[in-house]
């Protein structure tokens, strides 16, 4: 999906919703909706833990708007990830941290700050990702030592995983890269 077509999915969410909701989403979605060039996604990423919504009125909410919750792993189509606690790589959010994205008459689209999607992207860190931060840090400048503290208050096991903190080394290198004007 790209922007027009997700902005129609939250409208037909809105509209269709029996309670207002607030859903914390990150990923692709965050940067779609930031305005990213290009950007397109199968899915919605949210943050169940951090959301504050009646999880059956939002299933059946979407599902009517034409986009499914947590449908089958192999799945080609548009869709919501709802991430449970243990696969949640994010930190908890904070009240002076994270933006509104999207508002409508009973759901808000909320996410966090830049450092802390920096974060959530370590624990992959492919091509994808790190054109993501490349733009995020272009629309939002950061400093190295904001996205360490940022991976700092990812929940365990993020917070010391291996591969995050491989990657966070990697971002300082890029990071060091992209001030210089080189692109990916």
């Amino acid at each position: 999906m790209n922007k027009s077509e997700l902005i129609a999915y939250l409208e037909g969410i809105d509209g269709r919703l029996n309670q207002p909701a607030m859903l914390y989403i990150y990923g692709s979605a965050v940067c779609i909706l930031l305005d990213e060039p290009d950007r397109t996604s199968l899915d919605i990423d949210v943050a169940g833990p951090y959301s504050d919504a009646a999880y059956a009125d939002l299933v059946q909410a979407a599902e009517r708007a034409g986009i499914p919750v947590n449908p089958d792993e192999q799945t080609s189509s548009n869709h919501i990830e709802w991430i449970q606690a243990l696969r949640l790589c994010l930190p908890k959010p904070s009240a002076e941290s994270g933006m509104t994205l999207w508002q409508g008459e009973k759901l808000t689209i909320k996410t966090a700050s830049v450092p802390e999607l920096i974060a959530s992207k370590l624990i992959r860190y492919d091509e994808i990702d790190q054109g993501d931060i490349q733009y995020l840090c272009s629309q939002s400048p950061i400093s190295f030592l904001d996205a360490e503290s940022a991976v700092r208050r990812l929940p365990p096991p993020f917070n010391t995983d291996a591969l995050v903190l491989e990657n966070l080394a990697n971002l300082r290198n890029d990071l060091e890269m992209w001030a210089t004007g080189e692109k990916l």
